[in-house]
């Protein structure tokens, strides 16, 4: 690359400050809500409720799948969309959110005294309902953010932001929550506790309203920050060479699915898919396990899990400025390789718990032990918040001169598919173990075998799941320099 394309490609951005903020916001509110239920809907079922592990992992995976099966209709919609008012995205965007709204505070309102199979066709039928107004929201921003810019390094900031806020929205759930949760902790006489705060359904209930009337705000502040871009967009898609004929679903599905004939788009989506089953593990089993496994209280809990989700916000910057002076793909390696090694420190630590457990009931600060493990481990997994769906954007233009119509909706529509289906199998799977080896549901106590077996299953699961994604997005073929021209001619085009 010459000279002048350099500093051409580093010149003024084309997405202002305010709109890259806004879009972090929205995401903030958005994530505030999901990653609430992803967090917390398999302890509240099984801990909270009673549901077995087995019927909650089936339930969770109907949502999930379900949501899942949505993304390849979403997203080719969202891309063959015409609407002058609100673009191809904005429409999807602003339905989604007002279901998931909605669907987030009946979620957690289940009646306890109803039969356990009327329980379960609830979180069934609730989740994919969330999940579902979750597709319509997010593969169209995801698709939204890559396309507002045509700059290879500002795309990289504007996922950044989002990832920083996203991360915020899944940090402020486990930092506050417990405040609604120990409301309703039962005491004996001696002031000793019976039954944790987070066996009682009513704390979940209340923060659910919290949660809802904040992403009302940021989705509020969200569409009257970023809405001017409409137009803007519209002219481009103007220009786009489009398909004329009408096709059939079944036409719509073999389009969507023939992505994965590209080998960088499997290797991207394979490889971010199967890493990221060590965040649903951690988010699935975690809080069982820092229950049962390591013994902590619920201050310390929230605290570790806290700890774990600061530092994945606080790897976006670094992971940024890395990306920019090598490139996408070795940042991504990098970060997982830090994540691995936090894993590996984090199954050292269950093989010593008998220690740290003494440490943990002598002093609230013994937990602390854990925390380095935990946050490395958050720190590296910060990359696939930001990295992965960057890359897309890349992977899209660099097809660009071969493929027809707009794409980048139907590719980040496969990308959260593959996640989807990777997050309902390892959920459905957790599920099932949960019974396996014996959890007692709705029980504040559990057998030695249980609360070992929990820490054997997380810790074997999460290094797996980050060895495998290492190994796939090795073979990732995405070239910095051949990008920036491709995106240099588009610009100048």
């Amino acid at each position: 690359m010459t000279g002048l394309n350099e500093a051409n490609v580093r010149r003024r951005p084309s997405v202002k400050g305010s709109h890259k903020l806004a879009m972090g916001v929205g995401d903030f509110g958005y994530s505030l809500i999901s990653c609430t239920v992803a967090t917390y809907i398999m302890a509240f079922g099984t801990m909270a409720v009673g549901v077995s592990g087995t019927l909650m992992g089936i339930a969770i995976a109907i949502g999930t799948i379900f949501d899942a099966v949505s993304d390849p209709i979403v997203g080719y919609l969202s891309d063959n969309t015409k609407n002058k008012f609100f673009g191809k995205r904005f429409g999807f965007m602003l339905f989604g959110l007002i279901g998931l709204i909605v669907c987030s505070i009946f979620i957690w309102a289940i009646p306890t005294d109803m039969a356990p199979m009327g329980q379960f066709l609830w979180f069934a039928i609730g989740l994919t309902l969330i999940r579902t107004f979750n597709t319509l929201y997010f593969t169209p921003v995801g698709a939204l953010s890559v396309e507002i810019s045509d700059d290879y390094n500002e795309r990289t900031t504007i996922q950044a932001v989002r990832s920083i806020f996203y991360i915020i929205g899944m940090i402020l759930p486990i930092v506050i929550i417990g405040i609604f949760q120990n409301k309703y902790t039962v005491y004996d006489d001696a002031g000793n506790v019976l039954v944790p705060g987070q066996f009682s359904v009513k704390g979940y209930i209340d923060f659910s309203y919290v949660a809802a009337a904040v992403a009302i705000v940021t989705s509020v502040y969200l569409f009257v920050m970023t809405f001017s871009n409409v137009p803007r967009l519209n002219a481009r898609y103007m220009n786009e060479t489009e398909e004329k004929s009408k096709k059939s679903l079944k036409q719509v599905l073999f389009d969507f699915f023939s992505v994965l004939k590209n080998k960088d788009m499997r290797q991207i989506i394979f490889g971010y898919s199967t890493a990221m089953m060590s965040a649903t593990l951690i988010i699935t089993l975690g809080f069982h396990v820092f229950t049962f496994t390591f013994q902590t209280t619920t201050t310390q809990m929230y605290t570790l899990m806290g700890g774990l989700l600061v530092m994945t916000i606080i790897g976006q910057p670094v992971w940024m400025i890395l990306s920019k002076k090598t490139d996408k793909k070795k940042t991504m390696l990098i970060g997982l390789i830090v994540s691995l090694c936090g894993c590996m420190l984090l199954f050292i630590a269950f093989l010593m718990r008998g220690s740290i457990n003494k440490l943990i009931q002598s002093s609230f600060f013994g937990a602390f032990v854990l925390l380095p493990p935990l946050m490395i481990a958050g720190m590296g997994t910060g990359v696939l918040y930001s990295m992965p769906l960057a890359i897309i954007g890349d992977v899209v233009a660099k097809n660009s001169r071969t493929q027809k119509g707009e794409k980048m909706g139907t590719y980040a529509g496969m990308m959260t598919l593959a996640y989807k289906v990777s997050q309902a199998l390892t959920q459905l799977t957790a599920g099932v173990a949960l019974d396996l080896i014996g959890f007692q549901e709705g029980s504040t106590i559990q057998t030695e075998s249980v609360s070992a077996s929990l820490g054997w299953f997380l810790c074997i699961g999460i290094m797996l799941a980050v060895s495998v994604g290492i190994l796939i997005l090795s073979k990732l073929d995405v070239d910095k320099e051949e990008i920036t021209r491709i995106l240099e001619e588009q610009r100048n085009a």
